[in-house]
């Protein structure tokens, strides 16, 4: 199993107990595991601390008997961010639940917020993606699984099994792994070195963040501004977004290193054919939501969307996967991060009052229309600063 296809499952995962939850537990319960959902998907972002893109490099430059103590720095590091985020996770998700629901949001956003100790940018910098499935996906599925059981038999009152058992599968899968690279008590020292580490990845973070703020916390965004029932729609369509930007992602990650290889000798060649690549399957998902995202998430989830919320969410994949291309292979390839930066913040500062303003005047299409607009702002930044680039010479 390669890197590329393990997001893959992992986006799948969920669903061994989405369509339950949906029926047997009721909206209010699907409202509130959404927002815990959201709330810890943002702050997972934040835990990660930049690593998910830049931890991969410093692995695979570091020398291999240096690797250890770097795995130990970076996860100490994390640790100086999980703790807070914790708690501000279960406060804001528990809030933001329909009423008496607040516990199952609260524990679903601890479980996953505590995804961002993930050992993922360790094990891509080794090279070594077996011990990825071992210690958190296969962990992750059996949790999943076991509470999909657990709601099947209790109903909404059994909804906080889930979550609760995603983070006992979580913590034993990061403190596993971990025991394996270094002795667990060299996780508990070296602290100021740590805060020197963190301190050289808020960049990284803070792209991961911004970012974050339109996608991880769309659902809590819709929720904040729409009705209950509004916010179920909304979620319903969130959950096939998210596969559709697994999918996306796993792409992207596959074509980065083979655009600039060689020392990009076939850079121009390469990254137009990436472009292509991302511009079909971008189109693939425009077309799969707008023809069958009705149908899927009431197959799914019975709460089925309506078709002109399908269409912007097939707008927002589009841009998404042409986003990927023109960000990842094209400006973080000629060395322009800080222009990905820049445009991230402008779908940030086009997406989130957008989405709550809409979400609170038309629900979930609303929300919707919010999402595909911040999408398509970030593709529209990068499209214009690739042209002055180029026009300026200035790439590499």
């Amino acid at each position: 199993m390669s890197f590329s296809a393990i997001p893959a499952f992992s986006a799948l995962i969920p669903f061994l107990v989405l369509p339950f939850l949906a029926r047997a537990a009721g909206v209010d319960a699907w409202v509130a595991i959404g927002v815990g959902q959201s709330v810890g998907g943002f702050l997972a972002l934040v835990v990660a601390l930049g690593l998910n893109v830049q931890g991969p490099t410093l692995v695979a430059l570091a020398p291999a008997d240096e690797r250890p103590a770097l795995f130990a720095r970076g996860t100490r590091a994390r640790i100086l961010f999980l703790l807070p985020a914790l708690v501000v996770g279960a406060v804001a998700a528990w809030l933001l639940a329909p009423e008496g629901s607040g516990l199952d949001a609260a524990l679903m956003a601890i479980a996953i917020t505590l995804g961002g100790l993930t050992s993922s940018w360790y094990l891509i910098g080794l090279g070594t993606p077996i011990p990825l499935v071992g210690f958190e996906l296969l962990p992750r599925a059996i949790a999943t699984g076991l509470g999909g059981v657990a709601v099947v038999l209790g109903g909404s009152a059994l909804v906080w099994a889930y979550p609760t058992l995603l983070i006992v599968a979580i913590v034993g899968g990061v403190l596993g792994y971990a025991r394996r690279v270094v002795p667990l008590r060299q996780l508990l020292t070296g602290w100021g070195e740590s805060i020197r580490f963190a301190r050289a990845q808020l960049a990284a973070a803070g792209t991961e963040a911004v970012s974050g703020a339109y996608t991880a916390l769309a659902v809590s965004i819709v929720t904040l501004g729409a009705s209950t029932a509004q916010a179920g729609l909304y979620i319903s369509a969130d959950k096939l977004w998210r596969m559709g930007q697994t999918v996306i992602g796993a792409q992207g990650n596959a074509l980065q290193g083979w655009v600039v290889e060689d020392d990009r000798a076939h850079f121009g060649h390469r990254a137009r054919r990436a472009l292509l690549l991302h511009g079909a399957l971008g189109l693939a998902g425009f077309a799969a939501f707008a023809a069958l995202g009705p149908w899927l998430t009431q197959v799914l989830f019975q709460v089925g969307i309506d078709r002109l919320t399908a269409v912007f969410f097939g707008i927002a994949t589009f841009s998404l996967s042409m986003s990927t291309a023109t960000g990842r292979h094209v400006l973080i390839a000629w060395g322009r991060p800080k222009l990905v930066f820049a445009s991230v913040v402008i779908g940030a500062v086009v997406g989130v009052p957008t989405s709550l303003a809409l979400a609170a005047a038309f629900g979930a299409v609303g929300g919707s229309a919010g999402l595909a607009a911040a999408e398509t702002s970030v593709l529209i930044a990068q499209l214009a600063m690739i042209v002055v680039t180029r026009r300026k010479g200035a790439r590499p």
